[in-house]
Parts: C-alpha cells; sequence; structure tokens
C-alpha cells in the first residue's frame, strides 16, 4: 500500500486513486516511500495488537473462563474506550494532516473521533475476529489432543511389547537349562534358534512394520525351537499361506496365538499331543486358526496375560480391523484371529 500511495502525486489530495503499484518510482522518492511505509505499519501494528488482544485476554481469560457475559461486557467497554483513542493516535500521524473536507485514513474518514462510523469498524473488527481466533483455537487445541492421544498410545505398545519378550525369553532359557542339565546334543540347536529368535525379536520387534513373510518365518523358526524342547512330545500340523506378496504386519502378534496353545496345551500335558496351526490368506485378510487339547488335569482359569495383551495390541493397532474369538468345544481350545492386513 505504501507503494501505491508512493505511486501517486499527492494521492489523499486526489481521491479516489487508482490501485497501481509502480516500482520505478520507489527508489527515486524512496524518502517518500519510507515516510508512507511506517505510517502504515502504525496502522498493522494497531490491527495486529487488537488481534493479539482479544485472542490472548478476552477470548482466552475472559470467554475461556469466566463466559460469554463478562466477555461481551467487556468487549462494549473496550470498544467505547479504546475506539477513540486509536483514532487519535492514527489521527496525529502526518498522512491524516490534510484540509478540512477531505477525507483522512480511519473508518469516518474525518477528525471526529467519536464518530459512530469507528466504532463500527471496531464492532466488526470483533465480530469478525472472534469466531476466526476461536476456529484457530479449537483446531490447535484437537492437533494437541490428537499428539497426546498419539503419545499414549505409543507409550502403552512398547509398555505390551515389553510384556511379550521377557516371557517368551524365560520359557525358553528354562527348557535350556533343562537341556543342558541332561548334556542333550539338542542344546547347542536350541541356543542357536534362541539366538535367531532374540535377533528378531530385539531388532525387528520394535519397528512399526515388518514383510508378512519375516514374521512366518520367525514362526517357523518359534517352532522349530518347540520341536527340539518337546522331543517326541508334541505333533505340530502346520498348514502356511502362499499368496502374500507385499503384505505387511505388525511384529510379534501371531507369536502371542502360538505361546500360548503351547504354554496351555504342551507343557501341562503327561502324554503324547498335538497342535494345529492353521494360516490363510483371503483378499489381504489373514486368518489364524490354533487349536491344543486341553489336560484332563489342568483347570481352565481365566484369560491368561497373553491373550489379554494381543487384545489391546490389537485394538490399538488394528481398531476395527481384526477380530479374536477364544473358545472351549470338545477338550480343545481354539483361538481364532482374523486380521485385514
Amino acid at each position: 500500500m505504501a507503494g501505491v500511495l508512493n505511486t501517486h502525486e499527492e494521492p489523499l489530495l486526489n481521491q479516489p486513486f487508482d490501485l497501481i503499484f509502480d516500482p520505478s518510482k520507489v527508489v527515486p522518492q524512496f524518502g517518500q516511500f519510507i515516510t508512507y511505509f511506517w505510517q502504515l505499519g502504525v496502522y498493522t501494528a494497531i490491527v495486529y495488537g487488537l488481534y493479539l488482544f482479544n485472542r490472548y485476554f478476552l477470548i482466552r481469560h475472559l470467554l475461556a473462563v469466566h463466559g460469554v457475559f463478562l466477555f461481551v461486557a467487556v468487549c462494549v467497554i473496550v470498544m467505547l474506550v479504546l475506539t477513540p483513542l486509536l483514532i487519535a493516535a492514527v489521527l496525529s500521524l502526518p498522512i491524516n494532516d490534510l484540509p478540512h473536507g477531505v477525507a483522512n485514513l480511519t473508518p469516518s474518514g474525518d477528525q471526529n473521533i467519536f464518530s459512530k462510523f469507528n466504532y463500527q469498524f471496531m464492532l466488526l473488527f470483533l465480530v469478525i475476529s472472534t469466531p476466526i481466533i476461536l476456529a484457530f483455537e479449537r483446531q490447535q487445541q484437537h492437533s494437541k489432543l490428537n499428539e497426546v492421544a498419539k503419545q499414549q498410545t505409543q507409550t502403552e505398545l512398547k509398555l505390551l511389547q515389553q510384556q511379550v519378550n521377557p516371557h517368551f525369553l524365560f520359557n525358553t532359557l528354562n527348557n535350556l537349562y533343562a537341556l543342558t542339565l541332561t548334556k542333550s546334543e539338542q542344546a547347542p540347536q536350541l541356543v542357536l534358534h534362541l539366538a535367531d529368535l532374540l535377533r528378531y525379536t530385539v531388532y525387528e520387534g520394535q519397528k512399526s512394520s515388518m514383510p508378512l513373510a519375516k514374521e512366518l518365518d520367525y514362526l517357523k523358526n518359534f517352532i522349530e525351537l518347540q520341536k527340539i524342547r518337546s522331543a517326541n512330545k508334541c505333533k505340530f500340523n502346520l498348514v502356511w499361506p502362499y499368496n502374500f506378496d507385499d503384505l505387511t504386519i505388525t511384529p510379534l502378534l501371531l507369536i502371542i496365538i502360538v505361546e500360548n496353545a503351547i504354554k496351555h496345551g504342551v507343557e501341562p500335558a503327561s502324554d503324547k499331543t498335538h497342535v494345529s496351526i492353521e494360516i490363510t490368506i483371503n483378499n489381504n485378510i489373514l486368518t489364524l486358526y490354533c487349536t491344543n487339547p486341553i489336560p484332563a488335569r489342568v483347570v481352565k482359569k481365566e484369560q491368561g496375560m497373553g491373550l489379554v495383551n494381543l487384545q489391546k495390541r490389537l485394538q490399538l493397532l488394528y481398531p476395527n480391523k481384526h477380530s479374536l474369538i477364544t473358545r472351549e468345544q470338545d477338550a480343545m481350545w481354539q483361538t481364532i484371529l482374523t486380521l485385514e492386513l
């Protein structure tokens, strides 16, 4: 705007003037350009100051804390008191030192600081700026709440993840200890499988997603380890998918179901037993069907920590994209997980 005024000769004395900006006149008349610039800068500072006053005092401290009535009352008082003071301030600028009858740069266009047009401008400013500020504040608050919720979700997932790893580690180390006591030749192979599984758990298991192929390889290695642990005690009936190119999954979800079947179906059993694990994929929907016998001497208690952990993780990671069914049928414990990848 300073450039527009600088383009014309005595623009305020020759109103109306065209909104034309000629850059070639800035350098030859740079002093005049600076004069216009700082005075219009005062106008800008006043408007921006009103915006800040409305946002941080009237809205945040009055409207938000004390309600609409006090907010409106103070707005009326501010408008009545502040309007003539601000108009008097801008009238003192050299740009408004004009002959009587020439319109100046005030809402009323004259020297009357109590003109109704000045009050109307202040009212219009408050009426327009208030809902804009409220909308911006609401959006900002919504973003902060989303960020807090995201951080809480990540924290909960990390806590749940930490519950998975020690459970698996301690179970395996107990079996390794038993093999070393008997000086079993399978102990070195068990250590090798354990190292591979822990490497995946520590380095890959902390990631948000992994290729499904790697997660299935992890499951296969885990089952091979269990075969060594159980010797000939357990037979595994396995069905693996084959059509899962480019699919990804959150790591260390499926292992909980398999480990739960071994913990409750194999370890307590005194006779030979079996576990069936069937994983299929259809239209990017993964289905894990796992069954294990319930030993007769085992009394079924409340759902274990592993499955409760899994349910929480699924709710956080796959909301409305999963189902987990657990049930006892004909002395068999069945777990069915469906997951939209």
